[in-house]
């Protein structure tokens, strides 16, 4: 029986493990920590159960705009219990990965994983050494916070990990980056009472997303009282006296004096420790091991997907991948695609696209063509009470494709679901325009935004 050992149990590990066993392969997955990865226990999950207490506060603050009142119009924060229903989340989760791992019959030992070969493994765990033989493996290890070179982590100097886990809400927080970790902290900390201060070098929030989509998000970041510096950066810190110089773009060098200082410039792919070098796999500490369309490394037998490979570190991206690396480490020829990419920010108002924004859209195509619909027109976000915000559509000249959809507003996230099977399927603005729309529902808005490419739009 075919033997795959896979390093690392986050969405891209455990997914490919799964898959493995699956295809009918003998399988072993190490983990160095807790099965989930990153995603379960310090990125994706916990975070949005902070971001939903956070949203769940600012709706009963303002719940009197729906003719109901908070008894003596008091709403407080209980941070303990914040910390609780997130780790109760997060625990949920890991116990589920557990019972995936039991049902598929999957091997998981807990240890730090090094190659002596590409076919063998030693694996130090707590009762000492284990060596196993494999046949194939899978890569999966990840990624981790990246830091500035003059201002290590520490108990002031955090990274997003440790950014949820604090033992109390910050007064004030100096977050260094504005992209999505960046903005979704700010979301929460933002409206749990926190002074926060955003620092960008780029010229908007969300690099690489649309400015005028991302307009709406800085607006509302800064009615929370958030105050935003793009074309800025960190100049200096001081831990001794707990000071921080920034640079801005307007107002030159400004001092400030935060009680947290978030360092969120991304994520480098995990690559040390596993030996990589003595078995001759191609990597870069920077983005990450190399790996052609088969998810295969340039050792035989040998593959790697997820965060550890660089390239689009998202959680649902991992999935893929961990499926295409393990169906071709059981004999299969599938190559990833990475053609149609949901992209999620869980904000306040959240934002989320697929496909090309448009300046790329413009660089590819030339004369495109774009369609939009405002939130404020659609009845169900104004019963909502979050009526700002669009859905932007992109459609390509030649047979009107469509070739992106950007969404700011509620339940962002979700709608997106939708231009991504529009994009995986093909279709054109034409072939939209008889589609029906439930009424009232948010979705009515990319409809609406499909029509308005045409001008045959409604309700603008």
């Amino acid at each position: 029986m075919n033997t795959v050992t896979v390093i690392g149990g986050g969405p891209a590990g455990y997914v490919a493990a799964i898959t493995a066993a699956q295809q009918g392969s003998n399988v072993i997955l190490i983990e160095r920590k807790n099965l989930g990865g990153t995603c379960l226990n310090e990125g994706c999950m916990p975070t949005k159960a902070l971001l939903e207490s956070a949203a769940r506060f600012e709706q009963v603050k303002n719940a009197y705009h729906f003719g109901i009142r908070v008894k003596d119009d008091v709403a407080e924060i209980d941070w303990p219990q914040v910390q609780r229903y997130k780790n109760s989340i997060t625990e949920k989760l890991v116990q589920g990965i557990h019972f995936l791992m039991k049902k598929n019959k999957i091997q998981v030992i807990t240890g730090e994983a090094e190659f002596i070969s590409s076919q063998r493994i030693q694996v130090k765990t707590t009762a000492g050494v284990e060596e196993i033989q494999t046949d194939k493996v899978i890569i999966a290890t990840g990624s981790e916070s990246a830091s500035l070179p003059f201002a290590p982590f520490d108990d002031w100097v955090i990274d997003s990990r440790q950014a949820m886990t604090l033992s109390e809400i910050p007064s004030s927080l100096l977050i260094i980056g504005g992209g999505v970790i960046g903005c979704e902290f700010a979301s929460i900390y933002s409206r749990m009472g926190s002074k926060v201060t955003i620092v960008e070098m780029e010229d908007h929030l969300l690099p690489g997303e649309d400015p005028d989509v991302v307009s709406f998000l800085e607006r509302a970041l800064k009615k929370s009282g958030v105050s935003i510096y793009c074309g800025s950066s960190l100049s200096r810190i001081d831990k001794g006296d707990r000071e921080a110089m920034i640079e801005t773009k307007k107002e030159g060098l400004k001092e400030l004096k935060p009680d947290k200082i978030l360092v969120a410039i991304g994520r480098k792919p995990s690559v040390a420790g596993m030996n990589l070098e003595k078995i001759g796999v191609s990597f870069d500490e920077r983005k990450g091991i190399h790996v052609d369309e088969y998810m295969q490394t340039n050792i035989p037998g040998i593959y790697a997907c997820g965060d550890v490979i660089g390239g689009i570190q998202l959680a649902h991206v991992g999935f893929h991948e961990g499926r295409t690396a393990a169906r071709n480490a059981c004999g299969g020829r599938e190559m990833a695609n990475l053609q149609v990419v949901p992209r999620c920010i869980y904000t306040y108002p959240e934002v989320a696209s697929v496909g090309l924004n448009e300046k790329q859209a413009k660089e590819r195509y030339g004369d495109i063509r774009t369609g939009q619909f405002s939130f404020a027109a659609n009845g169900k976000a104004l019963i909502s009470g979050e009526a700002a915000g669009k859905v932007k559509v992109i459609v390509e000249p030649q047979f009107n494709e469509i070739v992106g959809i950007t969404i700011v507003g509620p339940h962002a996230t979700e709608l997106i679901g939708q231009g991504a099977i529009m994009m995986q399927a093909e279709m054109t603005a034409e072939s939209m325009e008889s589609f029906i729309a439930a009424h009232p529902t948010l979705s009515e808005a990319i409809h609406e935004a499909l029509l308005s490419v045409s001008g045959q739009q409604i309700h603008a």
